[in-house]
């Protein structure tokens, strides 16, 4: 048993998936396979079960997973805290995102942090706002940012920057060569949305609740799992879709989308940066947390 067997097993159940360990590990799928069979064999039980597409920890994986996290924590914290001794600041860790942050607000942010620190390795998981405070309450993420605010006892969630959701529709769409959208258009234009979770979905959900609308009276045709689906369903005319404005922004610019503003429906929403309330963060993550709030600020 080794380090890098716990590292490519612990991957493994926590992205449900070999390949998908593989991708966070920079690592093929056949070296992550060996890895975790190596480790039953010297352990001689099965610590995986495959269910179709999906691997679950069997009971002696459910154990071994959970002294395995430790044992990973400790190796991380043992580097930290030598490198800080020296004066340096360095470690691995992973935060999480939902999708809009994910893509667009956390890529140059961590870019420049590890100019600055390039030392410290920040892997970025992006799933949706759901995922993503499950992560970081059951600390597989010491870090999440996410596009709504979720009432979960122990988390913390501050404040960061805003922005509007926008209507976007393809620009052969009849309503596009209009001036304005009205919350009572929403009713006659078949919408595509996020699946239930998404942060982009809760926004729309709640501002639909404060007039006294529900999402089931709408023409619903689709959800969808990514801001990316999102994008080209309109951009194939199958409807239109409540979207931040920045994952649409270069398909307005060569006129393929069009976006609006609904007029009656308050579609603004903030991100927070969401973290266990109590939890003690190792240094390095304790900078990123300071980078991410200075970065991204309320204002900013």
């Amino acid at each position: 048993m080794d380090i890098k067997q716990l590292e490519a097993f612990v991957q493994v159940v926590e992205a449900g998936s070999f390949s998908r360990a593989a991708e966070r590990l920079f690592l093929s799928q056949p070296t992550v396979s060996v890895h975790v069979q190596s480790l039953e064999e010297s352990l001689g039980t099965r610590l995986l079960d495959r269910l179709g597409k999906e691997v679950v920890p069997t009971p002696a994986g459910e154990i071994l997973y959970r002294y395995a996290r430790r044992i990973l924590a400790l190796r991380d914290r043992a580097v930290q805290d030598i490198h800080h001794f020296l004066g340096e600041l360095a470690g691995s860790f992973e935060i999480a995102a939902s999708t809009i942050p994910g893509e667009y607000l956390l890529p140059p942010v961590l870019a420049e942090f590890q100019r600055r620190h390039p030392k410290v390795k920040v892997s970025l998981c992006i799933s949706d706002t759901g995922k993503v405070v499950k992560e970081v309450g059951r600390g597989t993420c010491l870090l999440g940012v996410v596009g709504g605010k979720v009432d979960e006892k122990g988390l913390s969630f501050v404040a960061l920057r805003e922005e509007e959701l926008v209507l976007a529709l393809c620009s052969s769409h009849p309503l596009a060569q209009t001036e304005k959208v009205d919350l009572r258009d929403l009713e006659s234009i078949p919408l595509i949305l996020r699946e239930e979770g998404s942060g982009t979905r809760r926004t729309f959900e709640e501002a639909l609740r404060q007039v006294g609308k529900n999402l089931a009276a709408l023409p619903v045709v689709a959800e969808l799992g990514s801001t990316t689906a999102l994008k080209e369903g309109v951009k194939a005319c199958i409807g239109a879709a409540i979207i931040s404005p920045r994952a649409v922004k270069d398909e307005v610019h060569c006129g393929i989308i069009k976006t609006f503003k609904i007029r009656g429906l308050n579609l603004r929403r903030r991100f927070y940066l969401v973290r266990r309330s109590k939890r003690t963060l190792p240094p390095p993550v304790e900078e990123l947390e300071s980078f991410i709030l200075s970065s991204l600020a309320t204002g900013s």
